[in-house]
């Protein structure tokens, strides 16, 4: 959506019709529709110019294919590593987008120079983004490594930081605000992240949360630090989305919930 593929305008379209919702996949391109039984797939996006509304239509391509077991498959596969769109995950969207076209950002692509500088320097891999969980204790730091500031950083710190922007396809030349903001919209579309999205519309203990991202199928070894992984990811929840996330701390206890949430 940041990238210009589909229209944010949709949203506002869809709350308007009943049995309807509007989900993101971080990591998928490719068109697929579906009419019940109907399946056509292809580059066709759904614009006034595609349906030939305008007064220079696109030539747009479709192919129909029968729709079988392997499409059900498919789709339970897809809407399985989905994000469901509410209003706020819209609004943040909406105004990253509206950032990035006033700093003349278009194309959305790695930060290169980072990206060869992790390799290099820090010998981190990109590792499976399914399973992707941030290494930089402090969230407030990754921006002094996306801008170059690594003189700034503890070793430890620098390595950190250099693995997690490897995972993070940011565009270049970002402020610290529309940095900011980018990271929190990629960190909702992110498989984990998501589920313990999910998990907590009820208020949960730390213990809980530690103990649900640990039972994780992608968090079944046995080195795998369960306590710490969720300590960080929770800095950087809070951090990167405070609107949306809060920790309660009564006496000799840590709750964490998203806000607006039973």
């Amino acid at each position: 959506m940041v990238a210009g593929v589909s229209d944010l305008e949709v949203w506002p379209l869809i709350q308007k019709r009943d049995q309807t919702s509007l989900w993101l996949r971080h990591d998928l391109h490719a068109k697929y529709y579906r009419a019940d039984t109907k399946c056509m797939i292809g580059s066709a996006n759904i614009t006034d110019a595609a349906l030939g509304w305008t007064r220079q239509p696109n030539l747009e391509l479709l192919i129909e294919l029968p729709y079988g077991e392997q499409f059900v498959q498919f789709e339970m596969s897809l809407l399985s590593r989905c994000i469901q769109v509410d209003q706020q995950i819209y609004e943040q969207i909406k105004e990253i987008t509206q950032g990035l076209k006033e700093q003349g950002v278009i194309n959305i692509s790695p930060a290169q120079d980072v990206l060869e500088l992790s390799f290099a320097v820090a010998n981190v891999s990109l590792g499976d983004i399914d399973c992707w969980t941030p290494r930089l204790r402090h969230p407030e730091d990754l921006y002094l490594a996306y801008i170059g500031r690594l003189d700034r950083l503890s070793t430890a710190s620098q390595q950190a930081a250099l693995g997690d922007l490897a995972s993070l396809p940011v565009p270049m030349g970002l402020d610290r605000k529309m940095f900011e903001g980018y990271i929190a919209m990629l960190l909702l579309q992110l498989p984990v992240i998501r589920q313990i999205d999910v998990f907590v519309e009820q208020p949960q203990k730390f213990v809980a949360v530690r103990e649900f991202l640990g039972n994780l199928d992608c968090f079944k070894s046995p080195d795998f630090d369960a306590e710490r992984a969720w300590q960080t990811l929770m800095r950087w929840l809070l951090y990167f989305l405070p609107k949306r996330y809060s920790l309660s701390q009564p006496i000799n206890l840590e709750v964490f919930l998203k806000i607006g949430s039973n």
